[in-house]
């Protein structure tokens, strides 16, 4: 792109956010074509207006990448790292942000993933791409029979430093306790069903009598489709037996105030039983899926195709759910993507808990790349997480990021394990970006000093 205008430059980073993105999020056309009831063609149309959207931001990154960088190979190191970086960091603000598939995901659990601890997931993104283009500029060194010495150092450093980092434990053990996953595996019809009710609430009876003191047992999002006082007399009954065996219970439920059911509005929440205590509402919903973002232009559209969507309303506070020796941090299904968000709670606990529900997504990549997440959400806090779904991928992993044991699509299986709760913070819990912004602030005028002197 060095020496482009930036209207070729926009096209080239467009064209290749299309195949990024068409390749990333395929499982975007599952969810609302084999789920939605849409059409074919309306499914399409929506996923490729989706992914075209997404592929600006990258449009945006050739443009920017243009402006800043010089003639020389060290513009891939200095201007193409800031420049992926904070494209990135819009996309995952702008619109509600959509912070999936950062490129420093891919490097979390590898060698290079050390710093992930320190300058987390989106930090590990410039890593990366300084990481490439020192090979790059090695490369080229080689090929001219120039100097090795500048990107040597750099990619030298890279690797050391994250090798250094990577077995630190920035957290301590405190206490080991049993734990359950359940994944259900109903399929939408059978979940919304008064047999699957049925069915649910036999699971959660079996769940507490099988436990072992001091248990955990989490169920997935909206476990329970009835708000609780709709089934007050039972939950008060698997309240008092979980209380009796010092079991803390947590479970997705679907919530209404009196303000929401004169507006049929609900709220999609995880509420904490037995020895648990709390509750915390999803905050970031799932665009196209529980709202509708530019919903002045995009509403009346999206109902002509006839996609209906869930009258969700977000919650506006974080809250951690506790126990005796617990301090759970929450979240719901597509909050796991976001690193900040999780920031915010993850540094007062002990360890992480997210439910969800992919059964929309089928067996596509899509939870896959949703347990990827969550680990990435383990290695920058250093704390185990369990993670339940309805229908896959429930996991348990350990806080170096290690899956103990985890159940694949549509298997109907119970977990269980133990897992080992961590005190303290990781550097990333205290700092969160503020590194990241350093770096793309010093960067950024580096770049303009350096291009302003060749001019």
């Amino acid at each position: 792109m060095e020496g482009m205008g930036k209207k070729e430059s926009f096209i080239i980073g467009f064209l290749y956010g299309m195949g990024y993105w068409l390749v990333g999020i395929s499982w975007v056309y599952v969810s609302i074509h084999y789920h939605g009831n849409i059409n074919e063609f309306s499914s399409s149309l929506i996923t490729l207006l989706f992914i075209s959207c997404l592929s600006v931001y990258m449009g945006l990154f050739g443009i920017l990448y243009s402006y800043l960088s010089f003639e020389s190979t060290k513009s891939t190191i200095i201007v193409f790292p800031i420049c992926w970086g904070l494209i990135e960091i819009l996309r995952g603000i702008l619109f509600t942000g959509f912070p999936w598939l950062l490129a420093g995901t891919t490097i979390s659990d590898t060698f290079l993933g050390g710093w992930i601890s320190v300058i987390g997931s989106q930090g590990n993104s410039i890593v990366l791409m300084i990481f490439c283009g020192a090979l790059y500029a090695l490369y080229k060194e080689i090929k001219n029979s120039d100097p090795l010495l500048y990107s040597s150092l750099i990619i030298g450093f890279i690797i050391v430093s994250s090798l250094v980092f990577k077995p630190i434990n920035w957290t301590t053990p405190s206490h080991e306790i049993p734990v359950s996953v359940y994944q259900p595996n109903l399929t939408l019809e059978e979940k919304w069903s008064y047999e699957g009710i049925e069915q649910t609430q036999k699971m959660f009876e079996s769940s507490v009598k099988e436990a072992l003191e001091s248990e955990l047992i989490v169920f997935p999002e909206t476990a329970l489709i009835q708000s609780r006082d709709e089934i007050e007399e039972w939950l008060q009954s698997i309240n008092e037996a979980s209380k009796s065996k010092d079991i803390s219970l947590l479970t997705g439920i679907i919530a209404r105030s009196e303000d929401d059911r004169a507006n049929n509005l609900m709220r999609n929440r995880i509420m904490g039983l037995g020895s648990a205590s709390g509750s915390y509402d999803k905050q970031q919903l799932v665009p196209f899926g529980e709202f509708i973002p530019l919903e002045r232009f995009l509403g009346k559209l999206l109902d002509l195709m006839g996609l209906k969507l869930t009258n969700t309303v977000p919650g506006d506070q974080f809250s951690h759910i506790k126990s005796t020796i617990l301090k759970i941090s929450p979240s719901i299904c597509y909050e796991i993507a976001y690193p900040s968000l999780i920031n915010q709670s993850a540094i007062n606990s002990n360890i992480l808990v997210t439910i969800s529900n992919d059964t929309w997504f089928g067996s596509s990549i899509g939870p896959e790349q949703h347990l990827q997440l969550a680990k990435d959400r383990v290695l920058e806090h250093q704390k185990p997480l369990l993670r339940s779904t309805n229908s896959g991928i429930s996991a348990i992993i350990d806080h170096r990021g290690n899956i103990l044991g985890k159940q694949e699509y549509f298997e109907e299986k119970t977990l269980k394990g133990r897992v080992v709760l961590q005190e303290g913070n990781t550097p990333y819990n205290h700092l969160g970006n503020s590194i990241l912004y350093f770096y793309i602030s010093i960067m950024m005028v580096v770049s303009l000093l350096i291009k302003r002197n060749k001019v």
